[in-house]
């Protein structure tokens, strides 16, 4: 009788387990596009790494991270797209999407390096429940084409300099859709609601300086490295 009570609990929590496992096991989205020779791997929430192919799923909770001469493409299944430059490194810290429903959101942070993004659905849903922070300051989507690029907090000629980040709106994708992002910090916050204007964070302790109009040659500047590509790596490979 013990052992027939033993396995009935050994069923009854794989039950409630499972629908967990499942959860974890769901990608969030996939790489499109892969250039270059160096290694781009994601390192898991519980502390696993794995090389990047063109193809490969991204879920919930990795950190993403490109070498030297490598970009990539991640479309997320709500539609977002992201794309990083060389030496880059950002982090999905949640992303639940149900074609939707209450409770989708989508959460990330860029690390260090250049970075583009395209909002999807969960930016535009009604909950709009979709942020990107850049290490300095935070910023509130609002159905836009952003990009920009995040210096690490390091060490040069022996004085440790702070991160910083700039960023600014594009032309939205949607012929005459209005766009906007809100780039908040605790010091201070800026609405660009303007494509070609955005704002820069210059370090840990200053609020977003005053919207401005960026520089076209710094505009293309960061496209052209994002999308630089040596050499098309890795194959396309089948989802299971």
């Amino acid at each position: 009788m013990k052992s027939r009570s033993l396995i009935a609990l050994l069923v009854l929590a794989a039950m409630l387990l499972s629908p967990v496992l499942t959860f974890a096991a769901t990608s969030a989205g996939d790489i499109t596009r892969l250039t270059g020779d160096a290694v781009a791997q994601a390192r898991a929430a519980d502390g696993n790494t794995r090389k990047l192919l063109k193809g490969d799923a991204i879920y919930s909770g990795d950190t993403i991270s490109t070498g030297p001469d490598t970009t990539l493409d991640i479309l997320f299944a709500d539609g977002s797209r992201f794309s990083v430059g060389q030496r880059s490194a950002f982090v999905v810290d949640k992303f639940v999407y149900n074609n939707n429903k209450e409770g989708d959101s989508f959460h990330s942070h860029i690390l260090k390096g250049l970075f583009r993004f395209v909002s999807g659905l969960i930016a535009k849903s009604q909950n709009r429940d979709m942020t990107v922070g850049v290490s300095v300051a935070t910023i509130g989507i609002r159905g836009t084409h952003v990009q920009g690029e995040v210096s690490e907090r390091q060490e040069k000629d022996g004085v440790m300099v702070d991160a910083s980040a700039k960023v600014m709106l594009l032309e939205p994708e949607e012929e005459g859709k209005q766009t906007s992002i809100v780039v908040s910090n605790e010091f201070g916050s800026v609405v660009v609601d303007k494509p070609g204007y955005g704002t820069e964070i210059p370090d840990e302790k200053s609020p977003p300086s005053p919207v401005r109009k960026m520089q076209l040659h710094t505009i293309d500047n960061i496209q052209r490295a994002i999308r630089n590509s040596v050499r098309q790596s890795g194959t396309a490979r089948p989802r299971m």
